[in-house]
């Protein structure tokens, strides 16, 4: 990385980034289509541990995507979070974004076990929620209700049945080759 001043280490830091990500962006060859490169922004699950991140998603049974995958697992992800903006009027050239982002590179792959199917679409559902709340939350404060009315007394558990999962395939990526970056107004604490 460029920019070491910017860099985010650790698993800990960068799941605070994955956290207020709401979509990935998944980057793969398509062999059909002269080995050009296709992107596809979708919702995500995600679990970080001991430096491996595997990230989950779900979509139908049959697509570009699968296709892509099937023919090359080779993928790259990338993940931001915008914030505000920062314009220098004497030299625009200064100004920019304050942002976080984790980008990668791994392996993907079409799960087939029933139970980490499961697993991962668990794992899904508590993002797409974790993003609800947040909208609700911001929802709520512009009109004037306070958090405390808007949040749930525990975190909900998203539990899926082998039927339900069957319904779905699930991709996972495995990665190794992941980093975090940020530039923001509190001293690169994510």
């Amino acid at each position: 990385m460029r920019r070491k001043d910017r860099e985010v280490t650790g698993d800990e830091n960068i799941a605070k980034i994955i956290e207020q990500c709401t979509t990935c962006h998944i980057a793969m060859v398509d062999d059909a289509d002269a080995g050009m490169p296709y992107v596809i922004p979708m919702s995500f699950g995600y679990s970080l541990k001991d430096g491996v991140l595997e990230l989950y998603f779900h979509c139908a049974h049959v697509g570009k995507k699968l296709d892509c995958i099937r023919k090359n697992p080779n993928v790259a992800f990338s993940m931001c979070v915008e914030n505000r903006i920062e314009i220098h009027e004497d030299v625009y050239c200064k100004s920019g974004r304050f942002y976080a982002s984790v980008v990668g590179q791994g392996k993907a792959e079409i799960v087939e076990d029933s139970a980490e199917k499961c697993l991962g679409l668990s794992l899904l559902m508590e993002r797409q929620a974790a993003g609800s709340t947040q909208q609700m939350h911001a929802a709520g404060a512009a009109h004037g209700s306070s958090s405390a009315q808007l949040m749930h007394a525990a975190p909900h558990k998203y539990e899926f049945t082998p039927a339900q999962a069957a319904a779905v395939t699930v991709l996972k990526i495995t990665s190794t080759n992941f980093t975090g970056k940020a530039k923001n107004d509190y001293a690169q604490k994510c």
